[in-house]
């Protein structure tokens, strides 16, 4: 287990796996400047580093992920308009670092997830949530919009017409309704939500993380082309796939009857 100090997040790493924890407990989890900064940091680190083949995000405590933006922070940012611009360019690059990894990411909501909380969830590949789980994007209310990458994001997982829903009214939904709609991947009883999690992220860990990368990319972009460009996106990038050694180990391992040891080449 590798360890490394920061002051609002832990982060860790144990084999192919890293795990952040938002951990302001007091505030839950609330973020503020410091804490995207060094979320930021983080986000870096891991991008240059080739063991870390899957990351897991969560907050600390039994009731919230992130349950938005630092309050202090908001005061702070009420009388410093470029303070406010700069937190939120801070949020936008950070999860767009999180969102462009190549590597899957597992965001565990244990609680609340609501404005930027529920954001930074959406630059995950995955949301896994507990039937605790509450999620919303009240910035309305406020006089804003959530504008940290919601309109797109979310739009382009639950579709226009819910995003539309979720983000005009402001109002709160339980985890069978984020289930439903597409919002999370999975849902689990509270109590085993870091065992599930801690699961899912290691069977992710098996896979070739060239293969993974490439499959991500293909989706991604994908997503943003005609289908006849999609497809050729994606006849390329198999190509670069099938032409590797994971896949040659993947094939031979197979014919062995064994578990592959994928390397990323």
């Amino acid at each position: 287990m590798i360890m490394t100090d920061y002051k609002n997040i832990i982060f860790s790493r144990h084999e192919f796996i890293g795990k952040v924890i938002f951990n302001r407990p007091g505030v839950l989890n609330a973020v503020d400047y410091d804490t995207i900064i060094e979320f930021k940091d983080i986000l870096a680190k891991i991008a240059e580093d080739s063991d870390i083949r899957v990351l897991v995000i969560t907050g600390s405590g039994e009731k919230s992920f992130i349950v938005g933006a630092d309050q202090k922070e908001i005061k702070m940012q009420f009388h410093d308009e470029e303070r406010a611009k700069s937190f939120e360019m801070q949020c936008r690059r950070g999860f767009s670092m999180l969102a462009g990894l190549g590597k899957p990411s597992i965001c565990a909501i244990n609680g609340y997830a609501f404005g930027l909380g529920l954001q930074l969830a959406l630059a995950c590949t995955f949301r896994i949530i507990s039937f605790e789980a509450k999620m919303g994007l009240p910035e309305i209310n406020m006089g804003f919009f959530p504008s940290m990458g919601a309109t797109q994001r979310l739009t382009r997982i639950v579709g226009e017409a819910k995003a539309m829903d979720l983000i005009l009214t402001g109002e709160t939904i339980d985890a069978d309704e984020a289930f439903r709609i597409g919002l999370a991947s999975r849902i689990v009883p509270h109590e085993e939500l870091d065992g599930f999690v801690g699961n899912f992220a290691e069977k992710l860990a098996e896979k070739s993380p060239l293969t993974m990368g490439l499959a991500m990319e293909a989706v991604s972009k994908g997503a943003d082309m005609r289908i006849e460009d999609g497809l050729e996106h994606e006849a390329r990038l198999s190509d670069i796939c099938l032409k590797s050694d994971d896949a040659k180990e993947g094939i031979k391992a197979r014919n062995e009857k064994r578990k592959p040891d994928f390397q990323g080449r």
